[in-house]
């Protein structure tokens, strides 16, 4: 097989490598021990699936077993998935009496119960917070997420966000850890919070949400107030009636960035702080500073104009409830977004056609610009550049407004806010991936993607071709937690993408072939272990993974030759 042939020092190999002459000793061994263990597995498979030592007598008994195996497997992974998302998530039911009591017709109570979940009621590890299946008699009756659990705490190590020699922001680097357990830093916190089918009462947030998510589904006659100490950006709410959302002094989701000095921003104040709907009845959103009610709006999905879209119901329609000139205001949403990285963040109609507008008179000032300079000449045939002055274009600005540095379709300003945010979520996500919490890793790196693709292509902007935010170590980074979930084929297509973007970004090709590797799609990652291991050929572990795969492919070839 040509990828064990030997050659020269000064003949560069398959995929530029270098010389392999001296592998081929080790790689005989390898072999030979891999053929061994395969063996002992074919075995046991044989026993398990009652074949009495016979192989399939068919090629489609043999595919047969191949999808049994996959589905098996992919069940396994499921199971591990959902044992693990178990172990961070506290779920509390009946807090307040059984659905039964109150859920259609609100009674009047004697007496109105209020409700505490601190840190002493939640168990080790628990922080996902969920909030299901009870009613109360009327929204006297409380429940309280106290600010008790913002001291909610997981360990790291204190250097974990540092960089890395040459591997700088990803999350992937090795952690030096004091085992002394004084080289510690922690952060606080909800990760998140779930309420479900839950009735008839008040639920006030006073914690930090460490996402800013909170997530509200099947409910009715609720009263949710998120107050000044809560973080609480951007909520989801589903198939609910009679839902009321007070924000009381609560917190813009870009307040966290806020420096010392700084004014507060409330919530409202950033165009990310949003309230997605669909399927729901007479919701009241109302913005409440100093007790003093500021801004109210009622969304409400038949009269907002929620319509049937193909096989989708009017209840799946979705709308969204923002600050608007300073006011709320629902809408309809008109683009999708995504949380691939693919598509941009979700647009109302009238977010869709200000992009629209702003990019027209972006382009048009970049025609101006050029035109600004022209080559005329002299009365002696020689050339000269005539530049129209900064102070002639703002006099020529229409809308009398300063002119700010443009970048293709933005102004520098918006740039830069987008770029902080993805900043932010990186370091969250590189936060979780370190502390284990892989799933949680990929959805702040999908948000980090859903924000970063808003920002012009590096193309057609002046920042001398360079990407505004390395959006390939955020691929990277998400294809190391696909590696980790084991979502071979979603790993394989993020280092991909990493790579498109910074072909010499050697985590992400080093990370494609292993992806590759472990779908068995060895001489496909053949090539991409070869660069990785050209571009750092120091690196002991990528050294092993291309022997791995020099040996599978030894052995694919040997079963061939049979």
């Amino acid at each position: 097989m040509t990828a064990m042939t030997k050659s020269s020092a000064s003949t560069p190999g398959i995929a530029g490598r270098t010389n392999y002459a001296d592998w081929d000793r080790k790689a005989s061994a390898l072999v030979e021990n891999f053929d061994e263990e395969e063996r002992e597995e074919i075995a046991k498979e044989k026993v398990a699936l009652g074949l009495d030592g016979k192989y399939a007598r068919s090629q489609s008994e043999a595919e047969e077993r191949k999808k049994s195996d996959k589905a098996a497997d992919l069940k396994k992974r499921l199971e591990k998935y959902k044992e693990r998302e178990n172990q961070v998530m506290q779920t509390f039911t009946g807090l307040l009496g059984p659905v039964e009591q109150g859920k259609d017709d609100e009674s009047k109570a004697a007496e109105s119960q209020v409700i505490r979940i601190t840190r002493n009621i939640v168990d080790a590890g628990k922080r996902v917070i969920s909030i299901a299946d009870t009613s109360g008699c009327s929204v006297k009756d409380k429940i309280v997420l106290t600010q008790d659990l913002s001291h909610l705490e997981s360990k790291m190590a204190a250097n974990a966000m540092m960089p890395a020699k040459k591997y700088k922001d990803d999350a992937e680097n090795d952690v030096q850890e004091d085992k002394s357990g004084s080289n510690q830093r922690s952060i606080f916190g909800v990760i998140k919070a779930f309420i479900s089918n839950v009735h008839n009462c008040t639920i006030i947030v006073k914690c930090k949400i460490i996402t800013g998510t909170l997530e509200i589904h099947n409910c009715s006659n609720v009263v949710i107030r998120i107050e000044s100490d809560a973080t609480v950006a951007t909520m989801q709410v589903d198939l609910s009636e009679n839902i009321t959302v007070q924000f009381c002094d609560a917190p813009s989701g870009k307040n966290a960035a806020t420096l010392p000095g700084h004014k507060k921003m409330y919530w409202g104040e950033d165009k990310d702080d949003r309230i997605f709907h669909a399927g729901v009845k007479g919701m009241r959103v109302s913005l409440i500073r100093d007790d003093f009610v500021e801004s109210e709006v009622t969304a409400d999905y038949l009269k907002d104009g929620a319509v049937a879209v193909g096989n989708a119901t009017p209840e799946e329609f979705q709308f969204v409830t923002s600050v608007v000139d300073g006011k709320l205001f629902t809408e309809k949403i008109e683009r999708a977004g995504s949380t691939t990285g693919q598509n941009a963040r979700a647009m109302t109609e009238r977010e869709v056609k200000e992009q629209t507008a702003l990019r027209e008179k972006a382009a048009k000032m970049a025609i101006d610009k050029a035109e600004a300079m022209i080559k005329i000449q002299d009365k002696d045939g020689n050339e000269i550049k005539k530049k129209k002055s900064i102070e002639t274009a703002k006099e020529d600005d229409q809308d009398g407004g300063e002119v700010e540095e443009i970048y293709t379709s933005m102004r520098k300003d918006q740039i830069d806010a987008i770029v902080s945010e993805c900043e932010h979520n990186k370091a969250r996500g590189n936060e979780a991936f370190v502390a284990g919490e892989y799933a949680q890793a990929v959805l702040l790196y999908s948000l980090v993607l859903d924000k970063a693709a808003e920002l012009p292509d590096a193309s057609n902007n002046s920042s001398g071709g360079k990407n505004l935010f390395p959006r390939d170590i955020i691929y990277s980074n998400r294809a190391a937690c696909f590696l980790k979930l084991g979502e071979h084929e979603k790993a394989a297509n993020d280092a991909a993408s990493a790579m498109e973007i910074s072909p010499s970004n050697v985590k992400a090709c080093f990370r494609r072939g292993l992806a590759l590797h472990a779908a068995g799609r060895y001489q496909e990652a053949l090539p991409f272990l070869a660069k990785a291991e050209k571009l750092e050929p120091k690196n002991k572990q990528i050294k092993q993974a291309l022997q791995f795969c020099e040996v599978r492919l030894t052995q694919e070839h040997r079963k061939r030759m049979q």
